[in-house]
């Protein structure tokens, strides 16, 4: 008998929130059937005694080297294939109640979405509310634009799955981003204006070479799909760590002002001096 909803946690040495992450699920389950996965990287931390804490909760847990956390969500993945609709949640984030998952899982049923996502909070180290997530209403065309939809309140479906593929492994940053064009390009996506999940921000994901790399990954998904990149993704890519105010000026009049044609010219050695060598997936939409 298929399962109603799998929830995939892939972490890596995040013994300081990985508890509150399955404390989470855990306390969703007694609303919604749930297949809980946790997918951990060869954690060095507490992670693995945290793991087996909650053992009795847990479907399936693997503690293993893998490549990145695309690789670890796609074996999770590969273990929900009896389930109807499919989540992850990082090992830092949690969702916004006890129902956070049953209401998005509803939505899809009642609304025959293959794809469905809702609003999220930013929260930090204390699990104290600080922000909103920017989500906004579906559109592919607005995705083009800066990733709306936040991670840990979209849910798709066993259908969306197949027909797109697993997770770009080449990514690092920009990989749930990725995924969610790659849907885009096959599935209308639905919006449910309440709170699903909840992302957390801290000083330690915010540094300075992850912005470079996330702007840079987001540049190329974007060239690649859509065939042009917004200056919103360049102008913040070209003035990170520059201090020349005059050779900045001049590359934004570049950028904002160049006829299309010569732009994409532009963006696109932008992107060869990137040196990223990522890979796309023959399903792309």
């Amino acid at each position: 008998m298929d399962r109603m909803v799998g929830i995939v946690v892939p972490s890596y040495n995040q013994g300081k929130y990985l508890e509150r992450t399955l404390c989470s699920i855990i306390e969703n389950k007694k609303n919604i059937d749930i297949k809980l996965v946790v997918i951990d990287g060869g954690s060095t931390d507490e992670s693995v005694d945290i793991i087996k804490k909650y053992e009795k909760e847990i479907d399936y847990w693997v503690s293993e080297q893998d490549a990145g956390q695309a690789d670890a969500i796609n074996k999770g993945l590969k273990q929900l294939q009896d389930c109807i609709y499919y989540m992850w949640l990082n090992s830092d984030d949690v969702y916004d109640d006890d129902m956070a998952v049953a209401k998005l899982v509803n939505y899809a049923k009642n609304n025959n979405y293959e794809v469905c996502y809702g609003k999220s909070h930013y929260i930090n180290e204390n699990d104290e509310v600080i922000g909103d997530y920017p989500t906004l209403k579906y559109s592919y065309k607005k995705l083009g634009n800066r990733c709306y939809l936040s991670q840990p309140s979209v849910l798709f479906s066993r259908k969306a799955y197949q027909a797109v593929g697993e997770l770009n492994v080449s990514l690092r940053m920009c990989l749930d981003y990725e995924y969610w064009i790659r849907l885009g390009r096959k599935f209308d996506f639905g919006y449910l204006e309440k709170y699903i999940g909840n992302t957390r921000i801290y000083a330690d994901t915010k540094t300075s070479t992850m912005r470079m790399r996330s702007l840079e990954e987001g540049i190329c998904i974007l060239y690649h799909f859509y065939g042009t990149v917004p200056k919103e993704w360049t102008l913040p890519r070209l003035y990170e760590g520059k201090e020349d105010k005059g050779f900045l000026f001049r590359i934004r009049l570049i950028i904002v002002r160049i006829p299309g044609k010569f732009k994409n010219i532009v963006i696109k050695k932008m992107i060869d001096n990137f040196g990223l060598d990522i890979k796309y997936s023959e399903i792309e939409g």
